[in-house]
Parts: C-alpha cells; structure tokens; sequence
C-alpha cells in the first residue's frame, strides 16, 4: 500500500513540476513569445539564477527581435556557468544577427574553448568570420563543422560560396549537390546558377 501511495504522490508531484516548467515552453513552441517571456518573467521572479528559464527566455527575446534583452540573459548564464557552451553559441547568434560579428566570433570561440567538437560552434565562427572578409579562416571553420557533422548542410552552402569566389568551381558545386541533398533551400537556386 505504501508503494502505491509513494508512486502516485511522486507521479502528482512530477506531473505538476512538468506543467508549471513547460507552460512556457508550449507558449515558445506555438510562436507565443511574448507570452512565454511573460511565464518565464514570473517563474524568474522565484528562481532568478535559473539557468533553463533564464535561457528560454533568451531565446523568446531573440525570436521576438528583443537582442539587447536575449544577449542579457545569456550572459547571465555565462556569469552562473562560465561553461555554458549553449550560452555561448547563442550569444555569437545574437551578435551575428546585430552585426557585431568580431563579437560573434569571440563568443563562438569561447564556446569552442568549452567543446571544441561543436560543429555549431565552427559554423557560426564560420559565418562572422565570411562577414568580417576573413575567407581563409572561415573555409576552415567551415570545414571542421563539416568534419564533426557530415550532415551539416548550411556549412556546405557557404563553403561552396567561398569557394566560388575562389573560382574552385567543381568544389563548390560537389559542396552545393550535398547542400541540395541535405535540404538547404537556397542551393538548388545556387547549383541552377553555379552548377550546370
């Protein structure tokens, strides 16, 4: 009898700890975001170094457009947890989104640091580093996402995009086939341009 009372408290428990942790996050998954920054708000006020909300939240501000707000909160998590490599990748996100891409390198870095087997981490250095004109190096970065994920189809893109303006055109075009095959939508416009 004890058993069964133990379970269905702690099944009472568990379930009402799923819905008070996840309301704000069914609210993101259905676009709410102003309504899920507003959950994670009051849950924030009880909880204010709760790195899950304080991330969600993050990341409710930036698909809201909110980056100043998102960049806060994610550094705040970094402040909490010096080896947040989620933090990190977010924050170089959000300096590319802004335009501030020697920021968006640091932060890719920084989460490199952390866990250099991150293709995400690669990518987005990547992506700051084609902005900022350094080619070479983000070739290379480009590359080593694609050597950690075989799969990452964005990363082929804009290798391929290099590599056309280096006039390497049978690469770029095998990269732009494996993007085409890994879904990346602009490179079937890419491979009918570049490629035939």
């Amino acid at each position: 009898m004890r058993i069964y009372v133990l379970l269905i408290l702690v099944g009472l428990l568990w379930s009402c700890g799923a819905e008070n942790v996840s309301e704000g996050d069914q609210l993101f998954k259905k676009g709410k975001y102003a309504e899920a920054v507003a959950v994670f708000n009051n849950e924030l006020e009880t909880n204010p170094s709760d790195i899950t909300l304080l991330y969600n939240r993050g990341r409710a501000f930036e698909e809201l457009g909110k980056l100043d707000e998102a960049e806060a909160d994610f550094t705040k998590i970094t402040e909490l947890d010096e080896k947040n490599v989620s933090a990190f990748l977010s924050l170089s996100q959000v300096n590319y989104k802004k335009g501030t891409y020697n920021k968006a390198v640091i932060f890719a870095d920084k989460a490199l640091e952390v866990n250099d087997n991150s293709a995400q981490g690669h990518f987005l250095s990547a992506r700051a580093k084609h902005q900022l004109g350094y080619l070479d190096k983000a070739l290379e970065s480009y590359s080593l996402a694609i050597n950690i994920n075989k799969d990452y189809g964005e990363a082929y893109f804009y290798r391929a995009a290099i590599k056309i303006g280096k006039n390497q055109s049978k690469s770029a075009c095998s990269d732009i086939a494996k993007a085409v095959n890994l879904g990346v939508p602009e490179a079937d416009k890419a491979q009918t341009k570049y490629c035939k």
